[in-house]
């Protein structure tokens, strides 16, 4: 009954912010517009001299080649996207898994690709925001607080591990070498893949057994059957290997752990290993410019470092989780609290690490600017192209039919808040598809430009 009526709630903002967002979209189309036309007035006033000509006041564009600042344009047209992008594969993952009842979940795909380009904060802020916000409310069944939220714990350790694993220079070598061998790919599926699943599963059986679940190996019934009399067979034998020196009580404990464990690594790797191999392709095709800044370190081969704001806000989205983890009582959260709370410990050094062992205030706005300001130059002529002014105006378009159109929605509907909901999703859905494979061809282009 709380979960449903958090999920009311959170429907209710989502369909304020819905509108909210839309209103300040259109709003800021309408001030570009009577910008040029203003622009327009005073070019043609310039030849009297005694008017002087005021400068256009400045705007963050993507394609600016002068953002206002390093921050505000990182935010909106770096960590924006590829935190948007990262959500939506989750989200696109997860429910084809559903849908098609695949052994695959992919739902850490677009988790790799923050924690391979932003870092493991950034990834696991992905992570938590797919799991406890946008799969949670969208989820198409009523149980998706069991079958969602405990398992956000599992998200943000692959973000974690991935996004270290990623700032290693075996990793960084591997992504220079245009022509990698097979044995660099095999490197790469067995430490990203292999070796990621067989950290994840580790959390993943110990929430299993919060719940109270078993693995389940095959979607065939009659294979599922086989399967859990071999597996309970295997557990026996643990058993009874550890009840002559750990005793009753705690060999049954830690067989049910290891085979379970052991279970999970063999259903992860798969999953893992191609969430892991998508999530490069995506990178290396898909946006080369945030390979080349944030993988390569731009011209000078620095990496950006983390800000010590970011455990804090992994803090912060994990609050309302954590509550109500160790709350309810399908969580165990009066058992399993340490498990929920492990969370903490990593943020709680994160912070005290990045900020005093970290680089200093001046020293990070000083690379975003100057990251800022190689992005701009770099996009600025492909903004020029007419195509890309033609999907401007068309999603300016789309926005101002979808706001009047969800105005009319109260005099058609009922449950008015609710239908807006989804249908300010599907929109705004459509609309950042469209603006991140938009990023992902001006980045292509630019590249090719710069290469040629």
């Amino acid at each position: 009954m709380v979960e449903e009526y958090g999920k009311e709630l959170m429907m209710l903002g989502g369909t304020i912010a819905g509108f909210m967002a839309a209103l300040l979209t259109v709003m800021e189309k309408l001030l570009d517009i009577q910008q040029r036309m203003h622009s327009k007035k005073e070019k043609k006033q310039a030849y009297q001299p005694e008017r002087a000509v005021a400068e256009p006041a400045p705007s963050v564009d993507f394609f600016s080649s002068k953002p206002l600042r390093g921050s505000s344009y990182l935010l909106l047209y770096e960590t924006g996207v590829i935190v948007a992008a990262g959500i939506l594969l989750n989200y696109v993952g997860l429910t084809l898994s559903l849908h098609l009842e695949s052994i695959l979940f992919l739902d850490m795909t677009g988790t790799a690709l923050a924690a391979i380009l932003l870092g493991p904060w950034w990834g696991a802020i992905v992570a938590l925001l797919s799991n406890s916000v946008v799969n949670w409310v969208l989820f198409p069944k009523a149980t998706a607080d069991v079958i969602i939220f405990p398992w956000s714990l599992v998200n943000m350790t692959g973000a974690l591990f991935w996004g270290m694993l990623a700032r290693q220079p075996s990793f960084l070598k591997y992504v220079s070498t245009g022509k990698s061998s097979g044995l660099a790919h095999t490197w790469f599926l067995l430490s990203f893949g292999v070796a990621g699943a067989v950290v994840m599963s580790i959390p993943g059986t110990l929430v299993q057994s919060a719940l109270h679940e078993r693995s389940i190996f095959a979607l065939n019934p009659e294979v599922a059957e086989s399967l859990g009399l071999r597996i309970a067979h295997w557990e026996a034998v643990v058993r009874s290997y550890l009840e002559a020196t750990l005793g009753l009580s705690w060999s049954e404990s830690i067989s049910w752990y290891i085979v379970n464990w052991f279970q999970n690594c063999v259903r992860y790797i798969p999953d893992k290993t191609m969430s892991a191999a998508i999530a490069l392709v995506i990178m290396k095709y898909g946006y080369p410019l945030f390979e080349r800044e944030l993988v390569h370190g731009g011209p000078e081969g620095e990496r950006p470092t983390d800000e010590r704001i970011l455990p804090l806000v992994l803090g912060l989205i994990y609050a309302p989780s954590y509550a109500t983890l160790i709350s309810q009582d399908h969580y165990a959260g009066h058992l399993y609290w340490p498990l929920w709370s492990l969370p903490w410990l990593f943020i709680v050094y994160g912070y005290f690490r990045i900020r005093y062992w970290g680089p200093t205030d001046e020293a990070l706005q000083e690379a975003r600017v100057q990251r800022a300001t190689r992005y701009a130059r770099a996009l600025k002529p492909i903004g020029k192209d007419p195509s890309y002014e033609f999907c401007r105006r068309l999603t300016s378009a789309t926005l101002i039919a979808s706001l009047l159109f969800a105005l009319c929605l109260p005099l058609l509907l009922m449950d008015f808040f609710r239908a807006t909901f989804k249908f300010f999703c599907v929109v705004y859905g459509f609309l950042l598809v469209v603006h991140l494979i938009r990023v992902a061809i001006a980045q292509n282009i630019s590249v090719a430009r710069a290469d040629g």
